[in-house]
Formats: C-alpha cells, structure tokens, sequence
C-alpha cells in the first residue's frame, strides 16, 4: 500500500519529488539508447490525464519530450503497462495507423518492460523504440537491471514519505504536527494536572474574509504558526493539526486567560494581514477534571465553523467522533487516567 502522501495518479513532474532522481533517469535512457543502437528511449507514466513522458534520451528531433501527454485510450500504451514484468517486444505492424500518434511513423517495433510501484500497481513504462536486437528474448533481457533501478527509486520515494509522515515535526512551520501533538500532548496535560494547572484545548483555523476573498496559501498558514508560537508559554504544546487547522494545549490560571490567548492571536494576525480571518473554539479543563484527552479536542474542534454539518443535514446526520481517543491513550505519558 502506498504512503496517502503520494499519488499515483499525480505526474512525477508535477510533484515535489526529490527523492526521484529525473536527471539520473534521463542518462539511464541514454545508455540503452546507445547500447541498443536504437532511435530513442523513453519512460512514460500513467497518470488521471493519460499516458506522460516523464524522461528520455536526447535526440535530434523534439519527439517524445517530457512532458509529452498522449491520451488514456491509447491501446499501445496500455499492452506496454499491463505487461508481464518481462516485458514486450511488439512489432508496430499489427495496429492501424489510426490508432498510434503521429510521434510514431517510422517506429516499426518497441521494446519495453513494466515499472511498478512498490506495492504492485502499475507506474509506466520503460520503451526502447526502433532497437537493433537479433534475439528479442536474450537482448530483452538487458533493460531488466535498468528496470530494478527504477523501481528502486521508487519504493525509495514512498520510504521516504514513510519517514515524513513518522516524523514529529511540520516541514512547512516547524511546529509539532499531528502526530507529535499525539506523543507530547497527553504527558504534558498529566505533568500539568499534577501541579494543579488549569488547562484549555484551541483551535486555530484560517479563512478569507467574504468581501475580499483571497486564497490561503503556505506562507499564511506560516504566519499563523508563528504568531501562535510567539504568544504561548514553553510549557504549552502548540501543533500544525493538519493542513488548515492548529491546536494548542495551553497551561492557564483560568478559562479568561484561554481566551486572552485567542484575542491575542486575532489581534496580532489582523495587524499582520488584515484580510485574513481567524475561526477560533475552545475547550477547558479544570484541575480536578477527569475528561480525557480526546473528548475535548473533540468538542473543541467541532465547534469550528469548517467542522459543524450544513443546517439541512444537522438533525438528520449524526456526527462521527473526528478523533480517535484511542490514539491519545498514550501508555507512555503515565499510566494515570489522562
């Protein structure tokens, strides 16, 4: 199964994908094409908007470019993708001109292997057109080793992304992320009930206002993070919730000082950047409470606007518990009720 941070269906082209090596690719291309004595190489990825060159060797034409899109109906394509992991090699005789792009007139035969995803689905493809083989089968065999590269690349990339979403901090903020507020979180509210602290769950989510819409990007969720990190304590445990929404554990003296902490924010955001608008909720808890984790973050973050239901499916939809108490059960805060 692929890491939910990857897309199949998305262009490596389109992706911020470092871990893939495209330059390394290319030079790949290069050395079939010059052990094959073929016209050119190219690997070609499936994608939502159809088959893509992702890469290919240089040739003294502009033809089968990176960036190259040919349609999803294209049945050359889809035989080479569906392929054996052997691969094809296919004599372009057997399909009517109709059927194949302008691209490839003067193309008589395509040798090709599948590249697959680490967990089996298919990538693309790895195409030699026009090679000088005398035995298909033996000299096939030659684009395996370039074939297990690839896709060593690839299970690289998910590993990687695998990593990422294990890590505890937010690339794009700094800050904690979900997961780091599932780790800190709950062992801080326990230290913090110890002392008799009071304490209160925030929300944070940003939204443009309606007579000057504007659209959210990275450096306005950056700016959140920032006013949020510069306005709480060293004691309090700030985290990037998930892609619009941040939530706080604050250590207070009472529930005013909760919401002296939200007037805050705003404040300083709209001095910041006045048309950006901040939806803010709350919960709190009293030193003698006995509320887990969990349940507040939930009754706090429902009451953002984004997580309340239209007023037309209120009564007749229930609402699904958004967070999963189990994970904030965390064995290794304490083995007190949190």
């Amino acid at each position: 199964m692929l890491p939910e941070t990857i897309n199949p269906n998305l262009s490596l082209l389109d992706s911020d994908n470092q871990q893939v090596n495209l330059t390394r690719w290319m030079h790949q291309c290069e050395l079939i094409k010059s052990y094959y004595n073929a016209n050119t190489v190219f690997i070609f990825q499936k994608t939502s908007a159809g088959f893509e060159i992702i890469v290919s060797a240089i040739t003294e034409t502009p033809q089968f470019t990176a960036g190259t899109l040919y349609p999803p109906a294209l049945e050359l394509f889809k035989q080479i993708q569906n392929s054996q992991p052997d691969g094809l090699y296919q004599n372009l005789g057997s399909f009517m001109l109709e059927d194949l792009p302008r691209d490839f007139d003067g193309i008589q035969h395509i040798l090709s292997r599948p590249i697959a995803w680490p967990d089996g689905s298919q990538f693309g493809a790895l195409c030699v057109l026009n090679p000088h083989i005398t035995e298909p089968l033996v000299n096939a065999a030659m684009l395996e080793p370039f074939q297990i590269l690839l896709q060593q690349e690839l299970s690289l990339l998910c590993q990687n992304h695998r990593i990422e979403s294990l890590s505890m901090r937010d690339q794009e903020t700094g800050m904690l992320n979900h997961y780091g507020f599932l780790m800190m979180a709950p062992r801080q509210l326990n230290l913090g009930r110890r002392f008799g602290a009071h304490a209160g769950i925030i929300f944070f989510e940003l939204l443009s206002t309606d007579n000057t819409p504007i659209p959210l990007e990275n450096n306005h969720h950056r700016l959140l993070g920032k006013l949020i990190q510069d306005t709480i304590r060293t004691a309090d445990v700030a985290a990037h919730y998930n892609s619009t929404q941040f939530v706080v554990l604050a250590f207070v003296d009472g529930e005013r000082d909760v919401l002296h902490i939200m007037k805050r924010v705003e404040k300083q955001l709209e001095q910041q950047n006045h048309q950006l608008k901040l939806d803010v909720s709350y919960s709190f808890f009293t030193p003698e409470s006995s509320a887990k984790l969990a349940p507040m973050m939930e009754l706090a973050r429902g009451k953002l606007d984004s997580m309340r239901p239209p007023v037309s499916q209120a009564a007749d939809t229930p609402v699904e518990p958004a967070i999963d108490s189990s994970l904030y059960d965390n064995p290794a805060a304490d083995s007190a009720e949190l």
